[in-house]
């Protein structure tokens, strides 16, 4: 990746957006998810929840989410076949280090199925608190569930505003 593709954003905030201070480079932003340390594991242990919980989550709002999910983390686990988000898979363009990418014709995609699961999260809870939640870990219950999720929600609608796509870097 080249150094002007790197991200030098120079305000950045423990949680939210950080912008570009440079003129002329607004076409991308960075995003700290909540309690994550800027760590790929709360993401993974996010799928791995969500595995554990999704059978018992009501059938419309587990379709929006295992597509949402599966989208940007969760990536059709084994014993879920036919239930993820149906996206082609893309060969990365680069020689990086990604987590994941999403060329911008899918934000669109994404970002409806999280308008479809959004004001329905709450109804996650209790099957979540009976199945999913361990209270040590990186994603110890709901709460830090449904962060995640809104976090990444922030992250497609935003990038759906903008016409971007949405690129995961390892750091």
């Amino acid at each position: 990746m080249p150094p002007s593709a790197r991200c030098t954003a120079t305000t950045f905030s423990e949680h939210g957006w950080s912008w570009p201070s440079q003129p002329g480079e607004d076409w991308y932003g960075r995003y700290a998810f909540r309690n994550s340390l800027g760590s790929y594991k709360p993401h993974f242990y996010a799928g791995h929840c969500w595995d554990h919980v999704r059978d018992f989550v009501e059938p419309t709002v587990r379709a929006a989410l295992d597509r949402f999910n599966d989208a940007l983390f969760w990536h059709g686990l084994e014993d879920t076949t036919g239930v993820g988000s149906g996206l082609p898979d893309q060969p990365c363009p680069w020689d990086a280090d990604l987590l994941l990418w999403c060329p911008p014709d899918h934000v669109p995609v994404i970002a409806e199925w999280w308008r479809q699961a959004a004001p329905r999260l709450e109804s996650v809870r209790e099957p979540f608190t009976r199945h999913a939640a361990e209270p040590r870990g990186w994603i110890p219950d709901f709460a830090s569930f449904a962060d995640l999720l809104t976090d990444w929600g922030e992250v497609v609608v935003q990038a759906e505003r903008r016409g971007w796509g949405v690129v995961a870097l390892r750091c």
